[in-house]
C-alpha cells in the first residue's frame, strides 16, 4: 500500500479534553461529587487513577450507606473508605467534613483526626450520633490551622496544656459535652473568633463569653445566664429570652445594651412569642 494511502487510512484517537482540564478545574469537578462517585472515577483511565487521593475537600456523610444493593455493612464500608483515605491521599487537606449518625460503631475515627491534625486542616465539621457521642482524642486539639470548626455530639475534655485554636475565625457547637469553665476557655483562647453558634442542651448555670473581635453569636440552650462583657465588635445577636431571665436581678438590660454599642441585629425569641429587631441599635435608644 502506498505511503499516502496508509496515512489517509489511519484512525485518530479522540482527543481526551477531561483529562487535560486544569487541576483546579477538575478537582472542583470531583469535589461536587459524592465520595465515592469521585473515588469511582478512578477507572476511567491511568491518569484519573489518582485524582480523587489529591482533592483538598472530602465529605463522608451517611449517604453512602443508603444504597441497598451494597451487601457491605455500614461499619465495613466505612472502614474500607477510612482505609483509603489514610493509606492513598496525598498532599494536604484542608476541608473534612465527617457526618455518620447512622453508625453504631465508630472505627478509625482517631487514626483520622491524627491524619487531618498531620495534613493542615482548616475547616472541620464533625457530626455524631445522639446516643453515641464520640470523645475528642488529644491529636484533634493539635489542629493548630483550624478556621471554621462544627462540631455536634462530641463529647469536649482537652488536655491541660492546651491553649486555644489561634486561628479559628467560626465555632459552631450543637449538642456538645463540655463543662462551662473549658468552654469558655475554648472561646477565649481563640483571639480570632468571629463567628459563635451554641446549641447547648445540657443545663449550666453561668456562661462568660470573652471574645473581642466576636461579631456574630447565636445561642439556643439552657444556660441560666450568658455574660457578654468582652465583645465590643458584636454587631449580631440571638437569643432566647425566657421568663426567668427577665426578672433575675442580674439582668439589666439598660447596661446590657451600654455594653453592646456595636449591636446592629438583635433576635430575641420567648416560646412561641418572637422579637427580630435588624434597625440599627444604639444604647441611648433603650432608656
Amino acid at each position: 500500500m502506498p505511503p499516502e494511502r496508509r496515512k489517509s487510512g489511519r484512525q485518530r484517537l479522540p482527543i481526551d479534553r477531561l483529562s487535560n482540564l486544569p487541576k483546579n478545574v477538575i478537582n472542583s469537578i470531583l469535589m461536587r461529587l459524592p465520595l465515592q462517585d469521585a473515588v469511582m472515577t478512578s477507572i476511567l483511565s491511568k491518569k484519573w487513577r489518582y485524582k480523587w487521593c489529591r482533592l483538598p475537600q472530602l465529605t463522608l456523610d451517611d449517604d453512602l450507606w443508603e444504597e441497598t444493593h451494597d451487601l457491605l455493612s455500614p461499619s465495613i464500608k466505612f472502614t474500607k473508605i477510612m482505609y483509603q483515605i489514610l493509606t492513598l491521599h496525598s498532599g494536604p487537606l484542608t476541608k473534612f467534613t465527617l457526618s455518620i449518625s447512622a453508625l453504631r460503631k465508630y472505627l478509625k475515627i482517631n487514626s483520622l483526626i491524627y491524619f487531618l491534625s498531620r495534613n493542615d486542616i482548616q475547616d472541620l465539621v464533625l457530626k455524631f450520633s445522639e446516643w453515641n457521642r464520640y470523645r475528642l482524642p488529644p491529636s484533634f486539639f493539635t489542629c493548630s490551622q483550624l478556621r471554621h470548626l462544627t462540631l455536634q455530639n462530641c463529647v469536649i475534655c482537652p488536655p491541660p496544656a492546651f491553649k486555644g485554636f489561634d486561628m479559628l475565625n467560626s465555632l459552631n457547637l450543637c449538642d456538645v459535652t463540655i463543662s462551662s469553665k473549658l468552654l469558655e476557655s475554648l472561646i477565649s483562647y481563640s483571639p480570632l473568633l468571629e463567628k459563635l453558634v451554641l446549641k447547648i442542651s445540657d443545663t449550666s448555670d453561668h456562661l462568660q463569653i470573652n471574645a473581642p473581635n466576636l461579631r456574630s453569636f447565636d445561642f439556643t440552650g439552657c444556660i441560666k445566664y450568658i455574660s457578654l462583657r468582652s465583645v465590643p465588635l458584636l454587631s449580631k445577636l440571638s437569643l432566647p429570652c425566657q421568663k426567668s431571665i427577665e426578672e433575675s436581678e442580674k439582668c439589666d438590660f439598660d447596661k446590657f445594651f451600654q455594653l453592646l454599642s456595636a449591636l446592629e441585629h438583635l433576635y430575641l425569641a420567648n416560646g412561641s412569642d418572637q422579637v427580630n429587631v435588624t434597625s440599627h441599635l444604639h444604647c441611648n435608644a433603650f432608656p
